[in-house]
């Protein structure tokens, strides 16, 4: 009766430690793997830091000797002609999409529908973390169409 027991017992225990190796084995797997893949990014950093140094010794012999051309990387500062309140009073229907812009400067954004004929120059400031300084005006046809006066939103 007993070594039936232990016979039943090592039926049991047999089965699942067989089950656990192949596990253990895919968890192997899966550390190699994820070393490997770690090993390949710090390759990749390393590639990348490097790079970087040589631009930024590149960059630095460059800013050594005068550059006769413009840095095209460099954006341009944004027009606050848009904020002279003048400005705004003289701008009227009627006006080509020209004269706004003599008026008023680029627009900080703009809307259109290249099928209605209609575009909005949008003129936006944001101010502190809750507020903004915004005013539009609506182009029908490349015509002033209607004008909202900058207000604080």
């Amino acid at each position: 009766m007993r070594q039936s027991h232990v016979a039943l017992l090592m039926l049991l225990l047999v089965p699942a430690a067989l089950t656990r190796i192949p596990a253990a084995a895919a968890d192997d797997f899966k550390v190699m793997k994820l070393e490997q893949d770690m090993r390949n990014i710090e390759r990749q950093v390393q590639d990348l830091s490097r790079q970087l140094n040589e631009l930024q010794q590149r960059a630095s012999r460059a800013g050594d000797r005068p550059s006769s051309a413009p840095s095209s990387s460099a954006a341009p500062a944004p027009s606050t002609e848009w904020l002279n309140a003048d400005a705004w009073k003289r701008v009227r229907p009627g006006m080509t999409e020209l004269e706004v812009l003599g008026l008023l400067g680029p627009p900080t954004s703009m809307r259109g529908a290249a099928d209605s004929g209609t575009r909005q120059l949008l003129y936006a400031m944001e101010i502190g973390s809750s507020g903004f300084l915004g005013g539009s005006v609506l182009l029908k046809d490349r015509r002033v169409a209607e004008v909202q006066v900058p207000t604080l939103r």
